[in-house]
């Protein structure tokens, strides 16, 4: 039985670091079916991939003890799980109670409501609201985040 420990134990963390993905071209229609036009798609693309990597079920702990949901990575202080969180697109409403959505809704395999919010932020914010895209994808180039086969 004790052979098994360290067995059991490295499967769970592989499970644990690798987490459930989509492929870029499952976030290009997701982002498309939300009217994002392909002059943006790079840049959405750099973001999910310095955010999330592409794994939806992700929930990460910042330093400051909030959290971040899902391949866009949604703060719950911010984005989602307010009391009086919207589904409009007026932003005064978006930034002061994030999206309608729950921050776990963020974490399952649907992210046509991920999209949906990200593209309602992005339109208030631009996407500096993600520290990932700031960091990374301003000045964004090269094959890596290449749709055209989408």
């Amino acid at each position: 039985m004790h052979c098994l420990c360290p067995i059991l134990l490295a499967f769970a963390l592989v499970g644990y670091s690798y987490g459930a993905t989509k492929t870029k071209c499952q976030v290009v229609q997701a982002l498309r079916n939300q009217g994002v036009p392909d002059s943006d798609l790079r840049d959405w693309l750099c973001l999910v991939k310095h955010e999330s990597n592409y794994v939806y079920d992700v929930i990460r702990t910042n330093r400051n003890g909030s959290k971040d949901y899902g391949i866009f990575q949604f703060n719950n202080y911010f984005s989602c799980g307010k009391s009086g969180g919207t589904s409009s697109t007026i932003c005064w409403r978006i930034n002061t109670f994030g999206c309608a959505d729950t921050c776990n809704s963020f974490t399952n395999s649907n992210i046509s409501n991920d999209a949906n919010c990200a593209v309602r932020i992005k339109n208030c914010n631009s996407f500096r609201k993600w520290n990932g895209w700031k960091a990374h994808c301003s000045n964004v180039q090269g094959s890596e985040y290449d749709y055209s086969g989408c």
